[in-house]
């Protein structure tokens, strides 16, 4: 069986990671279910304490991925397959074929192959579940996610999504928007729109998911949409790129680690 490599496969050590002190951390014994995290290895420090945060506080039999489809490579509104990922350490994580294949016929398209081999907005998140969650299966679905929002993509994918994220099946399943957010800005322009993704986290909702200034437009979409009015968020971490490298201050991408219990 062939296994899509990541990060942790193919080198031989941690990547770069400065430590950051939490911006906030929800309660001991809440039960997250939803999270957005960065698909940048530079956030290593921070991807792999959210992480370990979710760990602490729970199990997951299924991680569903929303992520970016970078580079063009998609040929359908949404790309999906059954593949399985090599996490390193001799750790594999396999596809929840099921899952997926329901995600698939909910959405009304076949696989897109081509696709998973080099979106690190996957592999980039594969070793942390495996490494946290060994025994986790994914579901993992590429959109385009820059502006402007097709909404009735948006909706459709949300309802794909729903089944999995009812009161009940949240026990079992875990929502993984992965995402950056200000791109390719400097240092007083990255602050302007981070104000503004701000507001979606302040209070998530229906009405505030199109402040979020992010590559991953559709995931925040969903995310907004399938929360409910006992939900909770918390922002672990908010940094950037500049305060994480010291380096591109005119090339800044910002991250904002959340999670919704």
């Amino acid at each position: 069986m062939h296994f899509i490599p990541t990060w942790a496969s193919e080198q031989d050590s941690e990547p770069y990671s400065i430590e950051l002190p939490f911006e906030a951390l929800p309660p001991s014994d809440s039960f997250p279910w939803a999270a957005t995290v960065s698909h940048h290895l530079l956030a290593h420090g921070q991807i792999d304490a959210l992480f370990r945060e979710i760990a602490a506080r729970r199990k997951v039999r299924t991680f569903f991925i929303v992520s970016p489809s970078h580079w063009n490579l998609s040929t359908k509104p949404w790309s999906l397959d059954d593949v399985s990922w090599n996490a390193g350490s001799g750790r594999i994580t396999m596809t929840e074929r099921k899952k997926e294949a329901a995600l698939a016929k909910a959405l009304g398209v076949s696989y897109d192959a081509q696709v998973f081999p080099l979106e690190h907005g996957i592999t980039t998140l594969i070793p942390y579940i495996a490494r946290y969650f060994p025994n986790a299966r994914v579901a993992a679905v590429a959109v385009g996610g820059e502006p402007p929002v097709n909404q009735s993509d948006a909706e459709k994918l949300t309802s794909a999504l729903a089944p999995y994220f009812t009161r009940r099946n949240r026990k079992y399943n875990f929502l993984l928007i992965s995402t950056d957010f200000s791109h390719l800005s400097d240092i007083k322009e990255t602050a302007r729109k981070d104000a503004s993704s701000r507001v979606f986290f302040d209070a998530p909702s229906k009405k505030t998911w199109i402040y979020a200034v992010c590559d991953n437009r559709p995931g925040i979409y969903a995310l907004a949409h399938l929360i409910d009015e006992d939900t909770k968020c918390v922002l672990l971490f908010h940094t950037t790129s500049y305060e994480l490298s010291g380096k591109g201050e005119d090339d800044i991408t910002s991250y904002y680690f959340s999670m919704f219990y």
